[in-house]
Parts: structure tokens; C-alpha cells; sequence
């Protein structure tokens, strides 16, 4: 048993006696006289102070403790306070003249007086108006110890004791001076401290190795419908699609598959691509590759020559996931089930949307970006309700390649092919071969270089390119040369430049053409391009107004000039999100063209209230014979309850003169999610489907195959086993008991995991080679003397493949001692740290008014001892309290699960050594606010 449990048991032991013996007091004495009950309702009962009730309670409101502690004691009529202490923690302009016996001053503000007077007995104020106080104070050798009921009652605060935990908890629905106080004082520290960064390297790894054979996870979507009358999309009838997903491992290896059918359940489309990512590169051997696919790829961009292309091949890198390959702008591709559509937002703006197309992808091309970080964000949603999102951050200006680093890059692809031609006709662009490298070296830390070579169809040739760059950072701003030269046509060179310069992001390029140069990003026609854009926010009083603007100038070798002029603006209002792109393009006349000129409008819109999810597009031509309102869709969804939902979706094409009215109904089951719709257009066109859709999986848990509406293969899944660990060694041993009813975490999120009567639970929808902490979530541990014995494992989840781990949960014991300063006296206020082997954090404490620390609820294993970092910088003291012990560790198991130090001497920055008792001495020194040590400041609680 602890001291400070043996104190409050103690203490609760003195009270039962003294309420016994008071009761049968009562039962023998006679009833007393009025007299009596007089002098009892001046003064207060028997009870006088001693230092058995002696108590030291720190004060604790919200989230926060108070600086200075209280002292106090325990008495007849419960615990009361001394108002000294009070006043001083909680910084209040009251005097107290023993002298006069009077307190006098204000609480929290100054219409609200305060006034104790003891020679008349009376309290008065604004919560209490004029109220006797004899039995509200005891006389103590401290000063005047005020009952914890009666403090309520003056201060409009309750008071609330908490003796186990040596607190007294303060409860308030009002803002109080010292609370704004705290919070301003916890906002400096914020702005002054350096941001915490989660550091996943610090905890285990869950292994993961590639197997010969995973079974597969496969996504499963099936539509039937009929539609008649001059309906859209297709031939009148019935009709029905079906499209596969499969995810899994094969041969060591990560491989997707993809098949999908036209509307007569025709095969259409099949994929294959096989795979390996390793963000640590440590993929075939010396060439330390990061990425190697085969199959269905997609290849890299050049600066200047062939942009990204999809189909049949193979590629190879080293370079970092999702590292863009041109200077100011990226492209991104995806997966898009059938059915879904997609939005862009680029550091929270909307300035992109697709809807499905048909070949089972999402593409954003040329993505302009901005000097600085630019976090892109790809939301996906779903026809049943489902919302997907993939995040990934380019940076701009940083950098982006450490010197003496090389990346490099490799790929062959047959364009638009699919690795199996089903010869269905359909042909985007010409199917030819394409291959390329690249490689990029980091020549210090502001300078980096790239050469690549690719070899293309295009513009009915097969052409040759060889390029490079350089690029260096100065001050805010970036610039990147590059050159490229076609074989036997000509050449081009581009000057880019990106930077901020206060709120101001700008851009500016300049390019030359000579020769015949002509690639998929430089027309044959152009002689030189210059172009400028800007980025910025304008401040409209609390409100602000992003604004994009893009001016672009080209000659053309015709003599013709081209202006092109884009302006986006994107407004996040709440739970609103609104986007509009006016883009103009203007050409001269030539003696071979005549002039023309395009505007166009386009708005975006993401909104939600009242239950409701609005989305909508429209789109305006501006000029020109067809002037006027183009189309538009704005579509609404209602979730009805936690499994269903309702969707209505209106949509105009202007050059049909055609309206489109869609309403469907969505429900998810357990085990998979069903979805009707109906349609009719005001040109006499009615449709009706109805959209299965599911996912088959290996079940981890009860073996055998899952069924879920979850999708298991474009997602990681995880089997989690939680198990009660008893000896503390982190592995299920035999015997040791399976928990049931255990919340399990991932990341930052909650799941809806809970372990049954085996133990394990199953958590879906992880994202793929991102790494994320899977743990237990301490609160829904039943047993409050089981702890979980490491903070979580990180897991990197594969797609379509379950993960196993397992997470010891462990009883827990406790650690105590005693704190002496150099001169073997006890020392309170100093914070201290247990830590396990790898150096985190496990549980911290602050010693008491008499040395004393308790640590509890710690789980079992094997940890260190060492003062907080703070005070051991700021005191220029050795942190280390257990480096004395066999080998330097403490240990806390079945068999000792409290451990005693017994008394721990602190001195400056000596060789640990033994002292003629026998106690360790560190180096270390005495803080906390009984020696004014700024350290014992306000600080949050855990």
C-alpha cells in the first residue's frame, strides 16, 4: 500500500471513530440547552488541527493545475482550505489583516466586494449576500482553514476535494479572470515552443512480409436498369454492367486487378499490374528502388518533352512516393469505381471536379502549383454515400533533394493499352510504345540538376528528346532552367521562377522555340511564350478572398498572337465551400487563320446544412455564337439515419435544351450496399437501375471468406488480437487471457473495432503505404488496473491484405520514493519522468511537500527514472535517477508491481556515487514553486 493511499485510509479510519464516538455521545448525553446551541452555532466543534489531518492538495480547473498548492486539513465536517493559499492561487485582490481580523477585497471583478469580518462573524458579497461564518472556519497553526462548502458558496465556484488524487477540483460555467489568464499564458507557450511532431519511429513495427500467395480482396459493383424513350446513355432496353476489383499478393509481390464491362456485360476493360513499394528503398538490391511496377503503369513526366502516360509496361524508380516531376505543376491519377466522381482542392480550395468517364480513373492534369507547400487533396464520393479521400503534399522552393542524392527513373509503356486487348474499339490515343529515364542529383543544398532521354509517338512521328535542368533556390524564390532538343528538328529552352514575397506567391516563365521543336507540351507552331502568375488572399475585413490569376502571351510562327488570361477565386464560408474560373483565350489573325476568342466560366460549389450535402457545377460561354449558360448539376444527398440515405440530382445541357431529373435511394448493410435510382429528362427519356455493391475478403478472425460493404481491396485491413499480458515480455504466451469488448484505434481516428469474445477485431479502411499507430483505446479497458503496454504498433497497410497484430494490454503497478535535496532534506516540486527502454514517455509525477512521489498504473516491464527534461536543462543537472540500480532499470512485474526506491538524493552535475546510508545521489537540484523555480508553471493535464 502506498503512503498516500495509507494517509487517506488513515485519515477516513479517524473519521469513522469520530463520528462513532459522536453518535453514541449523543445517544447518552441529555438534549443541551438553548444556551448551548448558541455558543455551538459561534464556534465550530471539537475538532482541532493536527498533523495527522495535515493535507497538501494542488487546485485543478478544466484542464488545467494551478500553480501554487493548498494546504489544508481533514476534518469533522469534512476538508476545509487555507484561505491564504487560496487567494494566492487564484491570484485574487484580497487582503487579509490577521491583525484586524478582517479579509477585504474583490473576487474576479470589482463590482463584486468581498468582506470577512471574524470579530463580527459575517461574510458578505455578492453570492452570499450577509451570511454567519463561525462554523465555516477553523483557527490552524497555518492561518484560517475555511470549510470547502463555504468556499463554494462565497466564490459562486465549486469546490470539490479529491483526496485520493490530492486535488481539489474547481467547477465553473463562468469565465473567470485566472482562467483567461491560463489559457493566454498556454497560447504564449504554444507560439514560443516548437511544434511536436508525431514520431512514429519511436514506437514497434508491425512486420509485414511478403508471402508467395495472399489470398486476394475483391470489390464487387453490379448494375442492372432499363431505360426507353430517347433516354441518356445508351440504346433503348435493358441493360447491365459489372465491374471487379481484386487486390492481393503473389510471388512476393503486391498486384491489382481490374475488370469491367460495357452495358451489355461485354468485357470491356482488364488490368493487371503487379508491384512493390518500399518508401525506405530498399527494393532491388543496389539500385535501392523505391517503386517497381509491371503491368498496367504509369509513367513519369518530363519537363518539357512527354507528359504522364498509362498503359501496358514497366517502370522503376528510387525517387520518393508521390514526388512530382516538373517544376510548377503535377498531375494526378486514380482509381474512380464506376459510378463516383471526384474533386480537387488544393490547400483547402475547390478547383477541380470529374465526373465518372467510364475507364475506371480520375485524372488532374497540369495541377498549376504554388511556391511553398501545396497539400492536394482528391475527394472521391461514392453513389451508396461513401467519401474517399487521398492526400499527398508537393512542395515548391524546398529542398527537395538532399545533396549528393540521386534519384532516377525508368519506363517503357504501350499508351491507352491495357494489358489485355479485348479489341472492344475503343482507342483514346494512339496505342504506340513510349519509354523513358530520368535522373536528378542534389548538388548542395540550395542546387540541383536533371537529365533525362524519352522516345514517343506523337503528331503522327515517332520523335527522340533528350532534356535537362537546373534548378536553385535564392532567398523566397526558386528558378529552374531547361533545355530540350528533338533529334533531327529543333530545340526549346524555358526559364522558370516561383516565390513569395509577404502574402504574395507569384510564378513567371519564359520559353524559346528554334527549329521544328514539337513535344506533347510545346506546340509546332510556337515561337516563344511568356507567361506570370500570382496567388494571394485579399482581406475584407474578418474575411478573406484567395485569389489565382494567370496571364499567358505566345507567338505563333504564323505571325498570330495568342493571350490567354485565367482568374480562380475559392470561398471556404463554413461548412461551405465555393469555386469560380473565368478563363479567356484570344487569338489574332494570321494569314493562314482568322481570329477568334473564347470566355468561360466555371463554378464549383460544396456546401452542407441542415442534414443536407448540396454539390453542383455550371459552366457559361461568354462570347461567340453559342453564348450563354452551357449546363449545370446540382446534387443533393440527406442522410435518412446511419445507414441510408437519400439523393436527388437535377441536370441541364443547354446545347440539348435538356433537362435531367434523378432521384435514388441508398442502404448499407453489413454486408454489402444497395442502390436504386430513377431518371427522366423533359425531352421523354425515363431510366431506372438498381447498383449492388460488396466485398469479398479472407476472414482473419473467423476464417473462412468476409463479406462486407467495406472496400477491402483499395484499402489496407488490419486483424488486431487483444490479449492480457501478465508477465510483461510483450508476447502471447500460453494461458494468457483473450480481452473482449476493446475499442481498437488507428491513427487519429476512431473505429467502430471492438475485440469479441476471442479477442480480435478487424479494422477496415486503412490507407495503403501510409504508415498509421494502431492501439487500444484505454477508456474501454473494463479493468481499471490494466494499462495497454506500449501506446500502439505501426502498421504500413498493402491493399486488399490483412495485417496481423497483436496488442498485450498488462496489469499495472506502481513506483514510489523519496526526494532529498543536497542537504537531505525532503524536496517537493520536482517533475519527474518514467520512460520505457526506447524512450518514450510512459507516466510522469511531481514530487510532494514531502518528497514523496508516487507514480501509478504502470504497466509491466522494465523503465527508467529520470527528471523532466525542462528543469534538468534549466538547472544544468544530470536527469538519470535509476542509472545507480543493476543495470540502470527499474522493473515492475507480477512479482514486484510496487516498487519502492526509497530515498533518491538530488546534487549538481556529479559521477553517480553511494553515500555512507546507502542512497543513490544524481545530479540534479531542487525546483518547483517552494524555491520560485518558473518551471511549476500552468500546465495541462495529461
Amino acid at each position: 500500500m502506498t503512503k498516500r493511499r495509507s494517509r487517506i485510509l488513515n485519515a477516513a479510519a479517524r473519521l469513522a471513530v469520530a463520528l462513532g464516538a459522536s453518535a453514541l455521545g449523543a445517544l447518552a448525553l441529555p438534549p443541551p440547552a438553548l444556551a448551548q446551541q448558541d455558543d455551538v452555532a459561534r464556534l465550530p466543534a471539537g475538532w482541532q488541527a493536527n498533523e495527522d489531518d495535515f493535507l497538501f492538495l494542488q487546485l485543478v480547473i478544466e484542464n488545467y493545475k494551478l500553480t501554487y498548492d493548498v494546504r489544508g486539513y481533514q476534518t469533522d465536517r469534512g476538508v476545509c482550505l487555507d484561505l491564504a493559499d487560496v487567494i494566492q492561487s487564484l491570484d485574487l485582490p484580497v487582503r487579509i489583516d490577521k491583525k484586524s481580523r478582517r479579509a477585504t477585497g474583490w473576487l474576479f471583478s470589482e463590482d463584486q466586494t468581498f468582506t470577512l469580518d471574524r470579530e463580527q462573524n459575517t461574510v458578505q458579497n455578492v453570492n452570499t449576500g450577509r451570511a454567519p461564518v463561525a462554523r465555516d472556519i477553523y483557527d490552524t497553526p497555518e492561518g484560517w482553514c475555511v470549510d470547502t462548502a463555504a468556499l463554494s458558496r462565497w466564490f459562486g465556484i465549486d469546490f470539490r476535494p479529491d483526496l485520493y488524487n490530492a486535488v481539489v477540483r474547481l467547477k465553473t460555467d463562468r469565465e473567470l479572470p485566472f482562467i483567461k489568464a491560463i489559457e493566454r499564458r498556454s497560447r504564449a507557450a504554444r507560439l514560443r515552443a516548437k511544434p511536436k511532431q508525431f514520431d512514429l519511429t519511436k514506437f514497434p513495427n508491425a512486420e509485414m512480409e511478403y508471402r508467395p500467395w495472399r489470398t486476394p480482396s475483391l470489390d464487387v459493383v453490379a448494375q442492372a436498369g432499363y431505360r426507353t424513350g430517347n433516354a441518356i446513355g445508351g440504346r433503348d432496353g435493358g441493360s447491365g454492367r459489372l465491374e471487379l476489383y481484386a487486390a492481393g499478393e503473389a510471388l512476393g509481390a503486391s498486384y491489382t486487378a481490374r475488370i469491367a464491362t460495357d452495358d451489355q456485360l461485354s468485357p470491356q476493360t482488364v488490368r493487371l499490374r503487379a508491384y512493390r513499394n518500399d518508401p525506405d528503398g530498399n527494393l532491388l538490391g543496389p539500385l535501392k528502388a523505391t517503386q517497381v511496377a509491371a503491368g498496367d503503369v504509369e509513367t513519369v513526366a518530363g519537363r518539357l518533352t512527354g507528359q504522364t502516360a498509362i498503359g501496358r509496361g514497366a517502370f522503376v524508380s528510387n525517387r520518393p512516393l508521390g514526388q512530382t516531376s516538373r517544376f510548377d505543376t503535377t498531375t494526378l491519377r486514380g482509381t474512380l469505381p464506376a459510378g463516383w466522381d471526384a474533386e480537387l482542392y488544393r490547400n483547402g480550395q475547390l478547383i477541380g471536379f470529374q465526373d465518372d468517364r467510364g475507364d475506371g480513373r480520375y485524372e488532374f492534369i497540369d495541377v498549376e502549383l504554388f511556391y511553398g507547400r501545396n497539400d492536394l487533396e482528391v475527394v472521391l464520393y461514392g453513389p451508396q454515400g461513401q467519401i474517399r479521400r487521398e492526400t499527398s503534399s508537393v512542395p515548391v522552393g524546398f529542398n527537395q533533394i538532399e545533396p549528393g542524392q540521386t534519384y532516377y527513373w525508368a519506363g517503357v509503356v504501350q499508351n491507352q493499352r491495357d494489358l489485355f486487348d479485348l479489341g472492344n474499339g475503343i482507342e483514346r490515343a494512339p496505342q504506340k510504345w513510349r519509354w523513358g529515364v530520368g535522373v536528378e542529383r542534389g548538388l548542395d543544398q540550395r542546387t540541383s540538376a536533371a537529365i533525362g532521354v524519352q522516345n514517343l509517338f506523337f503528331a503522327g512521328a515517332r520523335r527522340t528528346y533528350a532534356e535537362g535542368s537546373v534548378a536553385r533556390s535564392f532567398g523566397r524564390m526558386q528558378l529552374e532552367l531547361v533545355g530540350a532538343h528533338e533529334f533531327g528538328a529543333g530545340s526549346v529552352a524555358e526559364l522558370n521562377a516561383a516565390g513569395r514575397f509577404g502574402r504574395l506567391n507569384f510564378g513567371a516563365n519564359t520559353l524559346i522555340s528554334f527549329g521544328n521543336f514539337t513535344s506533347e507540351f510545346v506546340t509546332q507552331d510556337l515561337d516563344y511564350r511568356a507567361g506570370f502568375t500570382v496567388d494571394t488572399s485579399l482581406a475584407l475585413g474578418r474575411f478573406g478572398l484567395p485569389i489565382q490569376a494567370e496571364a499567358v502571351h505566345s507567338k505563333l510562327k504564323d505571325e498570330s498572337e495568342v493571350n490567354e488570361f485565367l482568374l480562380t477565386t475559392s470561398v471556404n464560408a463554413g461548412r461551405a465551400a465555393f469555386s469560380a474560373q473565368l478563363d479567356h483565350r484570344e487569338r489574332s489573325a494570321s494569314p493562314t487563320a482568322r481570329a477568334s476568342a473564347d470566355t468561360r466560366l466555371r463554378l464549383l460549389a460544396n456546401a452542407r446544412f441542415k442534414g443536407l450535402r448540396v454539390r453542383g457545377n455550371a459552366a457559361f460561354l461568354l462570347n461567340g455564337r453559342q453564348k450563354g449558360f452551357d449546363n449545370a448539376t446540382v446534387r443533393v444527398d440527406k442522410d435518412i439515419d446511419d445507414v441510408s440515405d437519400l439523393q436527388a440530382e437535377v441536370e441541364y445541357t443547354a446545347r440539348q435544351d435538356e433537362f435531367r431529373f434523378a432521384a435514388g435511394y441508398t442502404r448499407r448493410f453489413d454486408k454489402f450496399s444497395l442502390r436504386s435510382d430513377a431518371y427522366v429528362t423533359s425531352s421523354g427519356g425515363i431510366g431506372a437501375n438498381i447498383q449492388l455493391a460488396f466485398s469479398l475478403g479472407p476472414d482473419p478472425v473467423g476464417g473462412g471468406v468476409r463479406v462486407t460493404h467495406s472496400k477491402l481491396a483499395r484499402s489496407g485491413q488490419a486483424a488486431v488480437t487483444v490479449f492480457r499480458d501478465d508477465d510483461g515480455n510483450g508476447v502471447r504466451d500460453p494461458g494468457e487471457e483473450l480481452l473482449k469488448d476493446v475499442l481498437v484505434e488507428a491513427g487519429l481516428r476512431r473505429t467502430d473495432a471492438i475485440t469479441g469474445e476471442n479477442g480480435r477485431a478487424i479494422v477496415d479502411d486503412l490507407r495503403p503505404f501510409r504508415p498509421v499507430l494502431v492501439g487500444v483505446d484505454e477508456s474501454s479497458l473494463g479493468d481499471p488496473f490494466l494499462a495497454p503496454a506500449v501506446k500502439g504498433i505501426v502498421l504500413t497497410p498493402r491493399p486488399g491484405v490483412v495485417a496481423q497484430i497483436e496488442l498485450p494490454v498488462s496489469p499495472t503497478g506502481e513506483v514510489e520514493g523519496m526526494l532529498l535535496n543536497p542537504a537531505g532534506v525532503e524536496q517537493p516540486g520536482v517533475a519527474l519522468e518514467l520512460v520505457d527502454l526506447r524512450g518514450n514517455l510512459v507516466a510522469t509525477t511531481i514530487s510532494e511537500f514531502d518528497g514523496f512521489f508516487l507514480l501509478q498504473k504502470v504497466p509491466y516491464g522494465e523503465y527508467r527514472l529520470r527528471v523532466a527534461e525542462a528543469a534538468a536543462n534549466t538547472l544544468s543537472v544530470a536527469s538519470d535517477l535509476t542509472s545507480a540500480r543493476p543495470g540502470g532499470t527499474l522493473t515492475v512485474n507480477r512479482a514486484n508491481d510496487i516498487v519502492r526506491l526509497g530515498p533518491i538524493k538530488l546534487r549538481r552535475n556529479d559521477p553517480p556515487e553511494r553515500n555512507r546510508a546507502g542512497e543513490t545521489t544524481i545530479a540534479a537540484a531542487p525546483v518547483g514553486p517552494a524555491s520560485g523555480d518558473p518551471l511549476a508553471d500552468d500546465t495541462p493535464l495529461p
